[in-house]
């Protein structure tokens, strides 16, 4: 219960003071209220703590995406030049069976036949862009008779690998497939089909 007294009553804050329980040693800032606010500045401690943590852990996530980013794309790079090399492959090898002047040489020029398979090869790459790659290039040939025409099918497959030993390991391989027709009848050197 608040005392009253005439000169304290008509000050406007003078209820209010009487509203406020004081405890301890009854020094304004002293007690229970005093204690409350080292709990609130522990708690703001806390939550700073945990907000630096917090954003620690997003920053460690950004970088991660970022490398894999990176990663990804060394990889995107990687590919298409691999893929590059088997299509060079892949022409080499069309040029060495689809040439009109290369013919099998062992048999008689009266019986030409498409020329053979070559042996499986590795190819050298002259573009700077591909010189880290090496291409292997293989071929199988079926020969058929029609008529009196000789009909050759090549399969020709090219594989383009990154050298042992890099960061990103890729590998691409190409397959073509095309026919070459001879005609015993047709005229040298070439006996091409009509």
């Amino acid at each position: 219960m608040c005392p009253t007294f005439p000169e304290v009553d008509s000050h406007p804050q003078a209820a209010l003071r009487c509203a406020l329980p004081l405890e301890g040693a009854g020094a304004l800032g002293s007690g229970p209220a005093r204690t409350d606010m080292r709990h609130q500045r522990g708690f703001s401690l806390i939550t700073g703590l945990f907000l630096l943590v917090v954003l620690a852990l997003l920053g460690v996530f950004i970088v991660a995406v970022f490398g894999l980013q990176q990663s990804a794309q060394a990889l995107d790079v990687g590919g298409t030049r691999a893929y590059a090399a088997a299509r060079a492959g892949i022409d080499w090898g069309l040029m060495q069976v689809l040439d009109p002047h290369n013919s099998d040489p062992l048999l008689a020029p009266a019986n030409p036949q498409p020329p053979a398979c070559f042996a499986t090869q590795s190819v050298p790459l002259a573009a700077a862009t591909l010189s880290g790659y090496a291409l292997s290039v293989s071929c199988s040939r079926t020969v058929t008779t029609e008529l009196n025409r000789n009909l050759a099918v090549y399969a020709i497959n090219a594989t383009a690998s990154t050298a042992t030993g890099t960061a990103f390991a890729v590998e691409r391989q190409v397959t073509a497939t095309v026919s070459r027709c001879t005609d015993p009848t047709g005229q040298a050197p070439r006996f091409a089909c009509p």
